[in-house]
């Protein structure tokens, strides 16, 4: 096995999309993005997704793939994003994995089985009724009394991945969460190099906030008026998302302005040390530090550096 690919792991504002890009111009290669909301049209300042000036020409890939009202799986992002990997390595390129959503970013490092059950789809009609008549809470309750431990790590409002849930329960008998228990077993199709990147929480933090009052300046507010008016519901998974659900309370006049960002800083500092968190326990990561971002570009030599390493060692 030589398929070798790049994965570029990290919180949110730690500099990922800079950095991918300068090592994609060093490798004159391209990007599959690893995020689980931008793959949302429509969702473009909320998501961070990178703008045409940013990307400098580096082709990026698993942007604007559906409609925010439609589903889209972890096993779905995996077959197409594979299929954007090989077709660069079939032309001798190192394609270039970027990622914040952890699920997504596994499902090309280690062997995870998406598609070892099948969906029955009277038994996700079922649940697919219950919801539409009970509502979120309750087909919560379900997952809890059936699989307590998938229910504490599945959002009661992600229905979608709820309702996957309680079908693989379902059909199979067992719980959903005993599923990925080896969650950390290497892929066979891709050796992977995998870089980490870290800063000191304070600074990520300030980033963060900073990043927020940028996105709002640049039209985060008018970019989920915009969904709204095109009639998409606040319940959909993608607009539970951190940046849509915080402006959303504000837009019905749950909140004030000022709170609704202060309480998008806040989520948004959450999320990144869940990312952190999440990530640091594979000890297959090596860490790259980017606190001092006058060095970034001595980092991102550093970085080209043990990549080529990898590369050489067969």
């Amino acid at each position: 096995m030589n398929k070798k690919i790049l994965v570029i792991v990290g919180p949110t504002a730690v500099g990922k999309t800079y950095v991918s890009i300068e090592l994609a111009k060093k490798f004159n290669t391209e990007i599959i993005s690893a995020d689980s909301m931008q793959v949302y049209k429509y969702m473009d300042i909320g998501t961070a997704k990178v703008t045409e000036e940013e990307a400098c020409g580096i082709k990026h890939h698993m942007l604007d793939l559906v409609y925010p009202n439609e589903e889209f799986s972890v096993s779905e992002f995996q077959k197409i994003a594979e299929k954007h990997i090989d077709n660069l390595i079939d032309d001798d390129k190192l394609p270039i994995v970027i990622g914040g959503s952890g699920l997504y970013v596994n499902s090309l490092l280690y062997d995870l089985d998406f598609g070892k059950v099948k969906s029955d789809e009277k038994v996700k009609k079922y649940y697919t009724d219950f919801y539409n008549e009970h509502g979120t809470e309750k087909l919560h309750e379900l997952l809890v009394n059936i699989d307590s431990e998938a229910a504490a790590k599945i959002h009661k409002n992600n229905v979608k991945r709820v309702i996957r849930a309680l079908e693989v329960c379902h059909i199979t008998g067992n719980k959903f969460s005993e599923m990925n228990t080896n969650i950390r077993k290497p892929s066979e199709k891709y050796n992977c190099i995998i870089i980490g990147l870290e800063m000191d929480r304070d600074i990520l933090y300030q980033r963060i906030n900073k990043r927020v009052d940028i996105m709002v300046e640049n039209g985060l507010i008018e970019e989920v008026k915009s969904l709204l008016d095109k009639g998409y519901d606040r319940n959909l998974v993608s607009l539970q998302a951190i940046g849509y659900k915080e402006i959303i309370d504000y837009l019905e006049e749950k909140t004030t302005k000022q709170d609704a960002i202060d309480i998008l800083k806040t989520n948004t500092r959450r999320f990144a040390k869940r990312q952190f968190t999440w990530f640091k326990a594979d000890s297959n990561i090596k860490w790259f530090d980017l606190t001092n971002l006058n060095e970034i570009d001595k980092v991102i030599g550093s970085i080209y550096e043990y990549t080529l390493g990898g590369l050489s060692n067969e």
